[in-house]
């Protein structure tokens, strides 16, 4: 008679033990044919040595607390089993392929998962050490020392075992040395160290597992070989059980034809139904009580090495799985839930990063987050109660990032490109047919509002579900071109548009107040949008980013000096047009800055002398070098206090202030400031049309500005004056973000390619104006632009 269990909220009949035995012995022999015979097959078939029956640190069998006293009452956890399969992703699981892992996303726990490491695209080996280290971990960048990075992906090594059932990993010091090249500061080991000075033993299954349970030294308690002979017993020995369950098959190289594609999708099918088949015998073997985690650990398995101009076989990089079944840390189901974590703070997207505070919280450690950047899961809302809806959402995600991913860099630059091919063919058209200078004029005013309406109108996008579409491309770009023509044509026929900084200074308050709305609520507009958070790329996933800050700060300082002007205008005085700038400042600053809102720790640094100088200038007091430094040094207080207020909430729930403070008190933060200094000069190199270009926008903008300047912004400086302290501001900021974001000459480039057809339509408009023989509106006059320059 068959016997029944309840196992992760779904009842399985268990086989009886010959059948089982039988069939994973089938499995073990067709996976070894289907996997292992090719590189980055599923690596199941080792048996090289007779597996440990029982580890020296080994607690009674069924238990399920801690291993020893030394755990505590007070932290005792379910048990939990992380099972991982290198290069494993939501397309790949299909009721016909992948039945077990799709009856998973109908009834418990998923998310879409990050597996970016170092590299751009993650190998298994980079994924399993940083499940080890809770920080991006990598494999030897140049493995064959020929002094280029390696184009393959390296299989994990066999552990060699040792008289008590542990084993010890081949190469450890060279693993360990390799993440002395980098600066993410990883400790590999980090997870069998801490679980082992609690006492609390652990079983690796698989070369994979064994990387990602090893301590410091490079040694595991206690090494199973091979997968297809885990059984209840062994999943039952420790509190904490790691499975590398094997790899999927690379993808077909680039340019192959359609047998060769078919052939490589067919093998990938055999192969994630045999995976699933090993999953299916966990899930049945599970003890009472024991939660399953089963996650893609990487974008790509082993691969060959390739031949001298061969491309490569490595996955690309993207979203991969995570599921969790049975009970959270608290003793709750998980359900049919979206998995998230306080690193992601997105539902439905967690982190590899993730895995390490996760296994230790599971194990009741006190602080599972300690010495790791991420941290542990939690469940969400309600997902679709259908397998089929939920793996549908979470593919849509995934295409999103994809368009992110392949769309983001060329948007990014097509805003640049368009304005530099626009603006200058209406020079040359004004200085070869004079006679069209009103037409051409009036063209250029409404490109430039329109250009400079397109990075908000591609979050707004994201109302609309654009993921969803059969041709999400098209979709999303049909949205961000309707919502531009909205916001364009409300910025030039509002009664704005009598001032020549009212269309800008509408479309720029838009753009402000959406972006702080925004991310005060969740940065759900940001979330896969085109100039917002990707999850693939994995920088951040709330907040501002360093290239929505840049838009966000721009948007700001061209409200608020259009603002500033309208309130001179209409005979407000300096001193409380000041306040009112002084105001939006400090609220832009705060949405900038605060944990709960923007967590932007650079833009602090940018944000404050930015808005300085805009308000020295509308207070009329001299702009000097003495009053820059002391905007900086006050950006720097504000800075630390944010961050020390962060650093004293708990370890999981800071953000990257409290991160950064941390690093501070531990000595580490050196080593974060060379890899922000390094990154942000390597942008340099590579972006070379920034490396030049930003330079020289400055300087030209410089000249423009200037007493000696063109005529067109001499006129728009006699009507909008605040403008020359607008620019200023820009210059400031950007600059200065330069300086403290690790994106680089990005920030000052994206600043300005919002910035400038903001200011351009100014220009435009005050040469209309003044063409037409319109005076200038308001009481100011030309005093305010000629107010005394920085000195």
């Amino acid at each position: 008679m068959t016997r029944i269990r309840s196992v992760g909220g779904s009842c399985r009949p268990a086989a009886e033990p010959h059948r089982r035995r039988v069939r994973r012995i089938g499995l073990a022999a067709l996976i070894a044919i289907l996997g292992v015979s090719v590189p980055g097959g599923v690596a199941v078939a080792d048996t090289v040595g007779s597996p440990p029956t029982e580890s020296p640190t080994e607690r009674p069998t069924g238990s399920a607390g801690p291993a020893t006293s030394s755990a505590s009452e007070e932290t005792q956890r379910p048990n939990v089993v992380l099972a991982g399969v290198a290069g494993l992703a939501w397309e790949d699981v299909t009721p016909e392929d992948m039945p077990t892992l799709h009856e998973m996303a109908g009834q418990d726990a998923v998310a879409s998962l990050t597996a970016r490491t170092i590299r751009s695209r993650t190998c298994a080996v980079d994924g399993w050490l940083t499940v080890s280290s809770g920080r991006r971990s990598t494999d030897l960048i140049d493995s064959d020392g020929d002094g280029r990075p390696d184009r393959y992906c390296r299989p994990a090594p066999s552990p060699a075992l040792d008289d008590n059932g542990g084993a010890t990993i081949p190469g450890w010091v060279a693993y360990v040395e390799e993440q002395e090249n980098h600066a993410y500061n990883p400790t590999l080991g980090l997870v069998g160290e801490r679980l082992a000075e609690r006492g609390v033993c652990a079983t690796a299954v698989g070369p994979g597992a064994a990387l990602a349970l090893a301590d410091t030294s490079g040694h595991v308690g206690s090494y199973r070989s091979n997968p297809a002979e885990v059984d209840a017993s062994v999943l039952a020995e420790c509190p904490v059980t790691v499975i590398d369950l094997g790899a999927m098959p690379p993808p077909a190289r680039a340019g192959s034809d359609e047998e060769e594609r078919t052939t490589a999708l067919e093998h990938r099918r055999q192969v994630a139904t045999g995976i699933d088949d090993l999953l299916a015998q966990v899930r049945d073997d599970l003890p009472d009580g024991t939660t399953l985690l089963v996650v893609g650990v990487s974008d790509s398995g082993p691969t060959a090495i390739p031949l001298h101009n061969d491309p490569s076989r490595i996955g690309s990089s993207a979203l991969r799985v995570a599921a969790a079944s049975g009970l959270t840390t608290a003793g709750d189901e998980f359900g049919p839930r979206w998995l998230t974590s306080a690193s992601t703070r997105w539902s439905g997207i967690v982190q590899l990063t993730d895995l390490a505070s996760t296994l230790l919280d599971y194990a009741g450690l006190d602080e599972p987050t300690q010495g790791t950047v991420g941290r542990p899961w939690q469940a969400a809302g309600t997902h679709p109660a259908q397998a089929g809806e939920t793996v549908a959402e979470l593919l849509s995600t995934n295409q999103a990032a994809q368009i992110y991913r392949t769309q983001s860099g060329p948007f990014f630059q097509l805003l640049g490109i368009v304005q530099l091919i626009v603006f200058g063919l209406a020079m040359l058209a004004m200085w070869l047919r004079p006679g069209t200078r009103p037409v051409v004029l009036r063209a250029v005013h409404v490109v430039a509002i329109a250009i400079a309406s397109f990075p908000v109108a591609s979050y707004l996008a994201n109302i609309a579900p654009w993921a969803r579409s059969d041709r999400p491309a098209l979709y999303l770009w049909s949205i961000i071109v309707a919502i531009s023509v909205v916001l364009t044509t409300m910025a030039m026929t509002g009664p704005w548009r009598r001032r020549i900084y009212g269309p800008a200074g509408f479309l720029g308050g838009v753009t402000a107040v959406v972006m702080a709305v925004d991310v005060s609520t969740g940065s759900n507009l940001q979330q896969l949008s085109l100039l917002g958070l990707s999850p693939v790329v994995a920088g951040r996933f709330y907040g501002l980013g360093n290239i929505p800050f840049a838009i966000f700060i721009a948007a700001c300082l061209v409200a608020a000096a259009a603002l500033a002007q309208w309130m001179i205008d209409r005979g407000v005085s300096r001193r409380s047009t000041g306040m009112v700038t002084a105001a939006i400042g400090l609220v832009a600053t705060l949405v900038t800055g605060a944990p709960q809102a923007g967590a932007d720790v650079g833009g602090i640094l940018a944000a404050i002398p930015g808005f300085a100088v805009l308000v020295i200038g509308v207070f009329g007091t001299r702009l000097t070098i003495i009053k820059l430094i002391g905007a900086g040094l006050a950006a720097l207080a504000v800075f630390l206090l944010i961050a020390w207020l962060d650093w004293l909430r708990p370890a999981g729930a800071r953000t990257h202030f409290g991160g950064f403070f941390d690093d501070l008190v531990s000595g580490e933060a050196l080593t974060v400031i060379w890899r922000k200094i390094g990154a942000s000069f390597g942008t340099l190199s590579r972006l070379p049309y920034y490396a030049w270009s930003v330079p020289i926008a400055y300087a030209a903008i410089l000249w423009l500005t200037s007493r000696s300047g063109v005529g067109g912004v001499r006129e728009a400086l006699h009507r909008w004056p605040t403008m020359i302290y607008l620019v200023w501001a820009g210059l400031m900021a950007g600059a200065a973000g330069f300086a403290a974001n690790d994106s680089g000459i990005i920030i000052p480039g994206l600043l300005l390619t919002t910035g400038i057809p903001l200011v351009v339509s100014a220009i435009a408009a005050a040469s209309r104006q003044a063409e037409a023989g319109m005076p200038a509106t308001g009481a100011s006059g030309p005093q305010l632009a000629s107010a005394n320059r920085p000195g």
